[in-house]
């Protein structure tokens, strides 16, 4: 296998739409984890929790750790969705590390879909907690002619985060393709290591990216007056 077997390829043509191999690699990530949350639903205990349990609860409660130290305090409705995403993540960029399977992330629609799903939620957490109308007076301020420029910014957000994602797991698959055609014996091993630290770091990137637009979508110069209110007074 060459360095072409990196790059996604079609795998059939639905009209004029190519479906790479990506998106079913993306497919069987979404049903690997949908599978372990009904297998788990019905497995939870209060009491003797196996070690299953416990690893799931040290990631629920490291993302709600995540929250309370990005926003100064907590949001129960945020942790669901970071989980996910961080689980999604992770699993997608991994996915690689097995036989016969590659990681959907290396493909740049997937991590741009991933960035948009991200942009929906800043805005949809954003209209939610400040309701539409003093949501969308944010992108005019402080005065009107910033709107195009507060738009571009939403735009380059995406897409940084789609090519940062995209970039860093593409740049390891081709590094690690290269690396076995040349030493196949030798190097794997300690390119998978690798492999699996970069994508875990990347997909907590992406998700902290994600708290942190969501905490600027949610937060109002109401809540800052309400911290500046809270604090000691003077004489």
């Amino acid at each position: 296998m060459g360095i072409e077997s990196v790059f996604p390829r079609t795998l059939f043509w639905l009209g004029d739409v190519p479906i790479r191999d990506s998106v079913l690699h993306t497919w069987i990530v979404m049903v690997v984890l949908l599978g372990i949350g009904v297998w788990a639903h019905n497995r939870l205990r209060i009491w003797d929790p196996k070690m299953w349990q416990l690893v799931v609860e040290y990631i629920v409660d490291y993302v709600e750790k995540l929250v309370v130290d990005t926003s100064g305090r907590a949001f129960p409705e945020l942790v669901p969705y970071l989980t996910t995403m961080i689980s999604f993540i992770v699993l997608a960029n991994l996915l690689g590390m097995f036989p016969a399977m590659k990681a959907p992330s290396r493909d740049l629609n997937t991590t741009l879909a991933l960035s948009l799903v991200s942009l929906g939620s800043w805005q949809a957490y954003g209209i939610r907690k400040r309701g539409f109308r003093a949501y969308m007076h944010t992108f005019i301020e402080p005065m009107v002619f910033m709107l195009p420029l507060n738009l571009l910014g939403l735009v380059s957000r995406v897409a940084s985060m789609a090519l940062r994602l995209f970039g860093n797991v593409i740049a390891g698959e081709m590094i690690g393709a290269v690396m076995f055609m040349l030493v196949p014996l030798i190097v794997p091993l300690p390119l998978n290591m690798l492999g699996m630290i970069t994508g875990v770091l990347q997909a907590l990137v992406f998700t902290v990216l994600t708290l942190v637009f969501v905490v600027e979508a949610i937060s109002s110069e109401e809540d800052e007056t309400g911290v500046a209110h809270e604090a000691p007074g003077t004489i």
